[in-house]
């Protein structure tokens, strides 16, 4: 960390196979090796790699938080909920409240709720 200087709570633009990209922020971690990161799945799946595989980690220190995101659902998620059930509290607020979550406008969002896995159509983001 010291040789890119970046310290804890850095944003990180890491970059896998397949031009894939995705933003983490930095934590140190004294048992892991200089020359090596650790991620979890979500990330290494976000970045197409596999364990052992070479990343590239670049700084990114101009990350905009965002204030408003416009999310719609798939009508084939829908199937089998109850019609007044509230799908922000059930599925948005614990996907964002208290976590940094990278969204780029793409037309697909996976939410993962205790219920189901649902997919959304991610809009738009205004910063």
């Amino acid at each position: 960390m010291e040789e890119l200087g970046l310290f804890r709570g850095d944003t990180v633009l890491l970059k896998g196979k397949k031009r894939k990209d995705t933003v983490c922020i930095v934590l140190a971690d004294e048992e892991c090796e200089d020359t090596r990161i650790r991620c979890n799945r979500v990330v290494r799946n976000n970045l197409r790699v596999r364990l052992g595989d070479v990343i590239s980690v670049s700084a990114c220190p101009n990350i905009q938080y965002g204030k408003r995101i416009h999310v719609l659902p798939f009508s084939e998620d829908l199937e089998g909920l109850a019609a007044n059930s509230d799908l922000f509290n059930i599925y948005l607020r614990p996907y964002f409240l208290e976590a940094y979550r990278y969204v780029v406008p793409l037309p697909f969002l996976p939410l993962i709720s205790f219920l189901a896995l649902t997919s959304s159509d991610c809009i738009s983001i205004l910063f």
